[in-house]
Parts: structure tokens; sequence; C-alpha cells
């Protein structure tokens, strides 16, 4: 067979493959061949390593050149087809004992990565996150302040990609008796309720990311001081956070945005300003979600189809009505110093879509379409 090293098998078609038997069985240490108007190159390795490998039923590893290009692809000899057979069932009960090992931990990275190839290791790598707390004072959402700042997890994921934050799992039901974050699914799930209109939640990732979360409380006193005494009528305004949604259409970009906060240069559609938009109803948000894989080992979140979207914490200030990529936003008429405005939206009075510079990920939940739909959608 002739590969990338872990899927996508091909077999070697007559003559090429008799070639290549040939050349094991005599104990060459390459063959060259030609196919499809290129040169190859078998490397075949040392013959003792060969021979015993064959003997214990073995794949024997080789490498295909290219002599043109010096592409390189691996090769594998079986000593027959039962033995090929039997070597590939044990690989994939060990790959699906690895998944369990990885659905099992509730810190596992677990969108978009079902597929032919087994997590990078056995089990999800268990590092300590440090964190301090930011959000102990009456200011933050009751959700913030619930957060924990101890036993922290760091995230692992499968393909080993990075990952600089905290991930925890929130389920309906939980059995290893953490109450906190059962109080803290609730909490969730009542925010969908409000606004998920036509949807099922599943589950919830809580990701927290000190740097992001340093800044954040650091510009909200930023802001605060800003909208204390800088005005004409010499009224102090008030500075507020809001859970918000937000949809993003791929699941590279809900990793980007755990590990690096959201990025207004990567805005596309700016009706109401160039920057960072955020939604007062989660169905809406929904319009610029992706859909996620999950692994088909995790029984407890299998869907066929599920759709991920961020419940953010974002800042508001003083809003003023945006237009088509406005930036940066308009400065305060009223504004002793010509401060900008700190937001823009969709409308006034009551917005529903918020357009911001700072705002961090907190926990963004996994759901479905309520069955009856064209398409069965599931969130996170």
């Amino acid at each position: 067979d002739v590969g990338n090293g872990r899927s996508n098998w091909v077999d070697f078609q007559w003559p090429f493959s008799a070639i290549l038997e040939q050349a094991f069985c005599l104990g060459w240490p390459s063959v060259d061949f030609r196919r499809g108007g290129n040169d190859y190159r078998v490397i075949l390795g040392q013959w003792h390593r060969r021979l015993q490998e064959a003997c214990n039923g073995q794949p024997c590893d080789a490498e295909q050149v290219n002599q043109q290009t010096n592409a390189k692809r691996p090769v594998r000899r079986w000593p027959s087809a039962c033995a090929k057979g039997n070597w590939e069932a044990a690989q994939l009960q060990k790959a699906q004992q690895n998944w369990v090992n990885w659905t099992n931990a509730d810190w596992a990275w677990l969108l978009d990565v079902d597929g032919p190839d087994p997590p990078s290791v056995p089990t999800p790598p268990r590092r300590r996150y440090a964190l301090e707390s930011c959000f102990k004072d009456a200011f933050w959402p009751p959700l913030l302040q619930s957060w924990p700042n101890e036993k922290l997890i760091s995230a692992a994921h499968p393909k080993g990609e990075r990952c600089n934050f905290a991930l925890k799992r929130l389920l309906p039901t939980r059995t290893d008796g953490d109450v906190a974050a059962g109080q803290e699914w609730s909490a969730v799930k009542n925010f969908w309720q409000q606004s998920g209109k036509g949807t099922e939640l599943l589950a919830a990732f809580r990701v927290q990311n000190r740097g992001l979360i340093e800044a954040f409380c650091a510009q909200q006193k930023v802001m605060q001081a800003r909208l204390s005494d800088d005005f004409t009528d010499g009224q102090r305004r008030d500075l507020g956070v809001q859970l918000l949604w937000h949809g993003t259409r791929s699941v590279q970009g809900l990793l980007d945005i755990c590990r690096d906060g959201f990025d207004r240069a990567r805005a596309q559609t700016c009706v109401y300003g160039k920057g960072c938009y955020f939604a007062t109803s989660a169905s809406y948000s929904d319009r610029y979600a992706c859909d996620v894989h999950l692994p088909r080992s995790a029984d407890h979140l299998l869907h066929p189809q599920v759709r991920a979207v961020f419940l953010a914490a974002v800042l508001v200030g003083e809003c003023v009505v945006g237009s088509n990529n406005m930036y940066p936003p308009p400065q305060k008429p009223h504004s002793v110093s010509g401060e900008r405005y700190e937001n823009t939206c969709d409308r006034l009075p009551k917005p529903t879509i918020f357009v911001t510079y700072k705002a961090i990920p907190s926990p963004f939940p996994s759901f479905k379409k309520k069955l009856g739909l064209p398409r069965c959608h599931r969130h996170l």
C-alpha cells in the first residue's frame, strides 16, 4: 500500500506490486520503477528488520521517492491479507479507545476532530491552568462572578494544536458531583431559552483565557474612567457588561477566538461599523454560526449535525447607530475632550445588534434545531 502515513492507503496494482514483492523477497535495499511518466524509487530498508516484521505478522514500512520532484510517500508491505485485516482491526480498536479517553475528559477540545485519524496521544494531557480572579465585584454578571479560578485545566487538542486557555465542558447531567458546574449549566440554559427559539441546547464549553481576561478587565477600568466626568452636562455615564451572542463561520475561527480573542480585522459584512458583532438573540447569531462534528464515540454528544456559537461578555458604553464600514466610531458631541462612542449599534433605543472592540468569550453552547425542520442542527 502507498499512502499518507495514517489513512487513505491505496493498493499497488500489478505489475508494480510484483516488482516490489520480488525486491522485498530478494533482500534488495531499494527498487526503481516507472509509472505514469514518473520515475520512482522505493527504499525498502534493512533486510533483517523486514524479515523480523514479516515473521511477526507486522507491516514492513518503506518509502517511495519521486525521482523528479523528490516528493516522498510512505509504503507498507503486508505478509498477508489476513495479517493486514487483523492489524487494521487492532488499530481501529485502539483508536476507538483513545477517543473514549478523550471524550471522557471534560477539558478536551472535541469540535471538528472526527475522522479516520486517532488523537495524537492516547489520553489528553492534564495541565494545571493558573488564573487570578477578576470578576468578583457586583459590576460583573453573576455568570462571570461564579467562574472558578482554582483547579482549572488547560484545554487539550487531539491533534496537538495550541490551546492557551482553560476549558470545561458543561452538560445537562453530571456524574462527577460538580455542583458549581451544574449551576453554571443552568445559567447558560436560561440564557439560551430566552433567545434560542426553535433549538435544543446540547452542551457548552466554558473558556477562560487569562491573557484575554486580564486585558478585558483593564479595558473596563479605562472605559469606566472615561465615562465618569467628561461631559458638558456634568453627568456620569454608566458602563455595562452584557452577555451577547456571536457566530463565526468555521471551527478554526472558534479555536482562534478562544486563543487570541475577537478580531475586528476579520469582519466582513460591516453594516453598522467595522468591528466585532454581537446580538441579543442566539437565533440571529445562528445565521453566522458553523457546523461542527463530534467524535462518534462520544455517545452523550452523538448527533449527526451540531452547530456552535459564542456567548460573550461585551463591554457596552454609550452607543450610536452605525453605518456601513464605519471606523472609528464618531466623536460624542457632549464630550468635553472629544471622546468617541464606545459602541455602534443597529438602532436606538433598545439595540439588538452591538458592534464593539472589547469582548471575551464565555461559555459557547452547542445546540440543534428542534425536530421537524428541514435540517437537524445541533449547537455548542
